[in-house]
């Protein structure tokens, strides 16, 4: 027993030896799933090389770059997101994903609370994944966890039927995860694969689609052993993640899966029913208008095709029978989609090819668990309705621009040209033969063919910016910006870059609320410069005042006085004050005489305009009342060109109801509801206008607006019975 023991230990310290020269050396990586952010100090970022644990045959898939803070403060509320490539917003950006725009609905509806949203989604890792990272989650004092997964239980890493599979013994699974953040377990996986490639003739290489690299069991029947592997896989691991993130008190949200069942026919089929003949059926039954029984047969046919890269209905049911087991809350998704589909079949409107929403989808999903967590009353027992925006809002205010559409339908493209959508036998052409139609084109086809590890989207927007730039198109311009911001929150740059975009469109008050918005901010020169000369252009003179001396008492080296000084001079000239202006010029005459003529600086000075916003607005009123509706909405537009208003907006879309515009009308009704939401003469317009235009979604949200200004009952009432008779009347549709 001595000699066992001895043998045993010396074994071990040999071991512990070896992991400690081969971390001396900087061999293998570090996968912890958090490491300290370089770029934010304070900050935790998600490790770029964490998905090395799932991937050891070709490339890793890559993770979001997102941050939070090492020391959580007291105000913050922070949620974990776990998921695939849905999750992470693919064939988009990840800031295009349901995740991001959920951070930012909710950071709205919670400006008190500091809102974090992290998300850990990445291509082809499944439920294995989330279980492996969940202590690591853990320790970050995480206040809720969501869940959209499933669709990868079988090809996706440590799957039933994939290349990266790890056996099929789920303790050796779990076990090799654990192993293969060693140095010394990483230098033995690396030896087998190198070895394996120079034997193998059969390397998987880097040829094909990811699909069609991942996948080693391609056919997967149904009910079959694999089939049900591949069930009791997820039911065992997301039944494990619950039960210690309940252990710790965690909530955790889970949704439903959403597949392509009306327009995705089955990839292959086998055995009886066959999988494409019940497909066939259900078009025929749809044909005829029995939408029921179409709907039955589409996901039947759907589970039949034997190649399971959409979830079967069973992966759903376990995941509502965890939450009703474990009375969690369920984002009942698949009802949601089918709510918004034509004859309730969720189709190309949605989905872009077999399972991943379009960017229509992704607005829906964000919006689906925004309204659980808020059915449910997390993150707070009290939402306030007056903070909550429409979800209408987030979609025409998004960073989504013709860059982002253009490299979705690429990759797309790219994908539907391997298999399974092409036979394998099929050379994969999308490359050779593809041939941009647009600038805009071949910045996305160039980025998309270009190198991995070297592409960076980042400069891709910014090259389309420029290009948008020197067209003149500073609307575009400013909109790739936002695209970058929305993907990066944090780069406080991305800010002011973008912001310039709206000066030149004289749209001062944006770009005011764009700066301030930044999350991570630097207060230095150019922040108190930028915010001065932006007041002193919308006539808040003192605040302008404030910023500058500001700005030039904290002045740099490298910075240049005058800069800043004839701003000043201004602010200080359209304010009276005649000593500090003396004062300013002086200092101007000290920086640079030749700009110390007072002639030189009027040039600096911004053209008032001859008649204020206010003054258009009154006028326009005045039309209005004799019924000139022209010439009052061309008043009405002059006003918002020098200042956008809620009340030049809602008279805009008054005028245009009154023409029997209602889509117009509701546009604009509903910009004076962001700018103002205790209108209730607007409120009450948008909310009729909500149900002229079939959208239910927002109605309900002005009508639960409109309940809390304190309103008769019995107007309540009869607002709440329109919304009813609308309600039935879309149903009977």
């Amino acid at each position: 027993m001595i000699f066992n023991l001895v043998l045993f230990i010396i074994t071990l310290l040999f071991l512990f030896i070896i992991e400690f020269g081969l971390r001396i050396f900087n061999y293998g990586n570090d996968l912890s799933l958090f490491v300290k952010s370089v770029n934010y100090s304070g900050y935790y970022e998600i490790n770029g090389k964490v998905n090395l644990r799932y991937f050891s045959k070709f490339e890793r898939t890559s993770s979001t770059s997102d941050i939070f803070l090492i020391e959580k403060p007291d105000t913050c509320f922070r949620i974990f997101v776990f998921g695939e490539s849905t999750a992470r917003g693919f064939p988009y950006q990840a800031g295009n994903s349901f995740p991001n725009i959920l951070y930012y609905r909710l950071q709205d509806a919670f400006p008190d609370k500091r809102i974090e949203v992290i998300n850990l989604s990445a291509s082809a890792i499944n439920s294995y994944s989330y279980i492996d990272m969940l202590g690591e989650v853990l320790d970050q004092k995480p206040d809720l966890i969501l869940l959209y997964g499933g669709h990868n239980e079988y090809y996706g890493a440590l799957g039933v039927g994939s290349v990266e599979g790890g056996g099929n013994v789920r303790w050796i699974k779990k076990l090799r995860l654990k192993l293969c953040k060693l140095r010394s377990f990483q230098l033995v996986q690396n030896s087998i694969m190198k070895g394996s490639m120079i034997l193998s003739k059969n390397d998987q290489g880097d040829d094909g689609t990811l699909m069609s690299r991942i996948a080693k069991d391609k056919d997967i029947l149904i009910n079959s052993p694999q089939f049900n592997a591949g069930i009791e896989q997820f039911s065992k691991n997301i039944s494990e993640l619950v039960q210690k993130a309940h252990k710790k008190n965690i909530p955790v949200v889970m949704s439903e899966l959403v597949n392509n069942i009306k327009d995705q026919e089955p990839f292959k089929s086998a055995g009886t029913p066959s999988a494409i003949d019940v497909f066939n059926e259900a078009k025929r039954l749809e044909a005829e208008g029995k939408v029921k029984e179409a709907k039955e047969l589409y996901y039947q046919a759907k589970d039949l095709d034997v190649i399971r890269f959409r979830s079967p209905e069973r992966i759903n049911e376990v995941i509502q029978s965890i939450c009703k087991q474990n009375n969690l809350p369920l984002v009942p998704m698949k009802r949601v989609f089918e709510m918004e589909s034509p004859n309730q079949l969720i189709g190309n409107n949605l989905i872009i090819e077999h399972l991943h929403p379009n960017i229509d989808g992704y607005f829906l999903m964000a919006d689906a668990f925004f309204n659980t967590l808020r059915e449910n009353k997390l993150i707070s027992k009290n939402w306030n309705a007056a903070k909550i925006k429409p979800s209408l809002y987030y979609r025409n205010h998004w960073g989504f621009t013709e860059l982002d559409s253009l490299l979705g339908e690429l990759n797309i493209k790219s994908l539907k040209a391997g298999w399974p959508y092409r036979p394998e036998n099929q050379l994969k052409t999308f490359v050779q033969t593809y041939r941009p139609e647009s600038y805009v084109d071949s910045v996305a086809f160039a980025y998309l063919t270009g190198d991995y590890e070297t592409r960076h989207i980042e400069d891709e927007h910014i090259k389309v910016a420029q290009h948008y730039f020197k067209l003149g198109q500073n609307d575009k311009a400013f909109k790739e910006y936002l695209a970058l911001i929305k993907l990066h929150p944090y780069i406080a740059d991305l800010y002011f870059d973008a912001s310039k975009y709206l000066i030149a469109q004289q749209k001062f008050s944006e770009a005011l609320e764009l700066i301030n918005s930044a999350p991570l901010m630097e207060k230095n020169f150019f922040y108190y410069y930028m915010i001065g000369t932006l007041k002193l252009k919308i006539g808040d003179t003192q605040t302008a005042i404030n910023n500058l001396e500001h700005a030039f008492k904290i002045i740099t080296p490298v910075d240049k006085p005058e800069k800043v000084l004839m701003p000043l001079y201004v602010a200080y000239k359209e304010s009276g004050d005649t000593e500090n202006q003396k004062r300013v010029m002086g200092l101007i005459k000290q920086s640079i005489p030749e700009l110390g003529k007072e002639s030189m600086l009027e040039k600096a000075k911004p053209a008032a305009p001859a008649v204020s916003a206010n003054e258009m607005i009154a006028m326009a009123e005045s039309l209005l009342k004799k019924r000139e509706f022209e010439k009052a909405k061309e008043l009405l537009f002059s006003a918002n060109k020098i200042e956008e208003t809620a009340k030049a907006d809602k008279l805009i879309g008054m005028i245009f109801f009154t023409q029997k515009e209602n889509k117009l009308a509701y546009t604009y009704s509903l910009k004076a509801y962001q700018l103002d939401q205790n209108d209730f003469e607007n409120n009450n317009n948008l909310y009729i206008l909500c149900l002229l235009n079939d959208d239910l979604k927002n109605a309900s949200l002005v009508l639960e607006k409109l309940r809390s200004m304190n309103i008769e009952p019995s107007k309540i009432q009869r607002l709440e019975n329109l919304y009813d008779k609308k309600k039935k009347e879309l149903e009977s549709n």
